[in-house]
């Protein structure tokens, strides 16, 4: 018997949907959690549905089986660069276990990379490992929307800042234009041409994701988030997105583009201020902070924590916009080496992006993260 997971709603056909994602947010350490799902739609289209299903999958015997489906309602919608956007949630109760959420809907509009994408199905997913009552597992949060537009021939880099509230490590990798969700299977548009065949593109574990486009036109693509706790999977982030190539300029900020001009201590406020050129817009994103804009170009940033914070600085313009990405450091009154540990203990080392280094502190250097088998996760200063 061949299954086919197809969920459509008559509202939001022929709705040119434009990109979208699911996040899975844990409430407390209970076996309830949050589901949101945002999408994109060209204003042009039909109207996004006041509602939204998902068909859910449980991971039985190595395999995902049909778990029936959930139904979400729609809770804000605004415009993004000139886009509708709508954001759909609902509140599941789920027993420990893998689980996988997938909405599939029709339909994308006319793609210079793809000559089916007219007749072919938008398709998102998320595979979330719910954890027994009393251990926290949210998917990472999606922190800032993807672009719509790029100005071609020029590279311009945007960010995914996905951060995982329980600590565990996040890899941004590039995945295609998904059209289904057939046997079990993601299937992608076919024919497909990635982004590098329009210009140099690359995406980074990190998250930067940069593209200098030769061609004007409209392309979808796909990025996976996967999140790793002790250096196993543990969950899967399916996006999509369409990117606008137009004729325009990009904005940008000189160099040094951010600056922090005194150390920072346990308990401290400070002061960012952000110098950009051609830009109509500036936004700052820094997860687990404070954080107050003040002006156009300024923030102030309070009661800050011992940690290093990944920060994302935006700027926009009428055409298009650029990601930058920094990090700062909050001190303990007596000095990071508190957090100094011994290189005999045992743990799994792993960079500040999540990359896997070993079992051992030894010969290493810099800011990195351990992982003990009891599932604690330090951050640690090696000089």
């Amino acid at each position: 018997m061949v299954l086919v997971a197809l969920v459509v709603s008559l509202t939001a056909n022929a709705s040119h949907l434009l990109g979208g994602h699911i996040q899975v947010i844990q409430q407390g350490l209970s076996d309830t959690a949050e589901i949101t799902v945002s999408l994109f739609s060209d204003p042009q289209g039909i109207g996004l549905g006041t509602s939204v299903n998902l068909s859910e999958y449980k991971l039985s015997n190595g395999a995902y089986q049909t778990n029936g489906s959930i139904s979400l309602s729609q809770d804000t919608t605004y415009t993004w660069q000139g886009h509708n956007v709508a954001e759909y949630r609902g509140i599941v109760i789920r027993t420990a276990g893998n689980y996988r959420w997938v909405y599939t809907n029709c339909c994308r509009g006319m793609l210079t990379n793809a000559t089916s994408a007219m007749n072919s199905n938008f398709t998102i997913a998320i595979d979330y490992r719910k954890t027994g009552v009393g251990v926290p597992n949210s998917a990472p949060i999606l922190f800032n929307q993807l672009p719509m537009n790029w100005v071609v021939n020029d590279t311009a880099q945007t960010i995914i800042l996905a951060f995982d509230p329980d600590g565990d490590s996040v890899v941004v990798e590039k995945d295609d234009a998904i059209n289904q969700y057939a046997n079990f299977t993601f299937v992608p548009l076919s024919p497909f041409n990635q982004l590098d065949n329009y210009g140099t593109y690359s995406v980074d574990p990190n998250g930067t994701v940069t593209w200098g486009p030769t061609t004007v036109g409209k392309f979808g693509t796909g990025y996976t988030v996967s999140e790793y706790r002790n250096g196993t999977l543990i969950g899967l982030n399916r996006i999509q997105q369409v990117y606008n190539t137009v004729v325009g300029s990009t904005p940008s900020i000189p160099w040094p583009f951010i600056q922090v001009n005194h150390d920072l201590v346990n308990g401290d406020s400070t002061e960012i201020y952000i110098q950009s050129t051609n830009t109509t817009n500036t936004e700052l994103y820094i997860p687990e902070t404070d954080l107050t804009k003040t002006s156009d170009s300024t923030w102030v940033l309070e009661n800050l924590q011992v940690g290093i914070y990944r920060a994302v600085a935006r700027v926009t313009n009428g055409s298009s916009n650029n990601d930058y990405q920094f990090t700062f450091i909050v001190r303990s009154t007596i000095g990071i080496e508190e957090n100094t540990v011994s290189s005999n203990m045992q743990y799994k080392v792993y960079d500040w992006y999540g990359r896997y280094l070993g079992t051992s502190l030894e010969n290493q250097k810099g800011f990195l993260i351990l992982r003990y088998s009891n599932g604690k996760t330090e951050k640690v200063f090696c000089n």
